[in-house]
């Protein structure tokens, strides 16, 4: 697992870099960071197409700490078909 680390208010993990949904392939990433007036982090999965067209983001529930944000990592680390599920769902508006 990669992890790049932006300061304490700022945490990225690549959750896959090679992913396949519906046979366009895909690295996703997952970005917590800190925001004014929310506890915890903001957390939103990034899929990255290697084809060029438009990045296509994904907000998650916020993480209370830390620990949350490494634990859901691992969850969906562990799980390309719920990342793909992710990747197919339409934008909340």
């Amino acid at each position: 697992m990669s992890k790049f680390a932006k300061g304490k208010s700022w945490i990225e993990h690549r959750l896959d870099s090679d992913l396949d949904v519906d046979g366009r392939q895909y690295t996703a990433n997952l970005l917590a960071r800190k925001g004014t007036g929310v506890q915890g982090f903001r957390v939103t999965v990034v899929f990255l197409p290697h084809d060029g067209s438009d990045t296509v983001e994904r907000d998650l529930p916020n993480a209370a700490s830390t620990a949350d944000v490494h634990r859901l990592t691992r969850e969906l680390t562990d799980d390309p078909a719920r990342l793909a599920e992710l990747c197919r769902e339409p934008q909340a508006t």
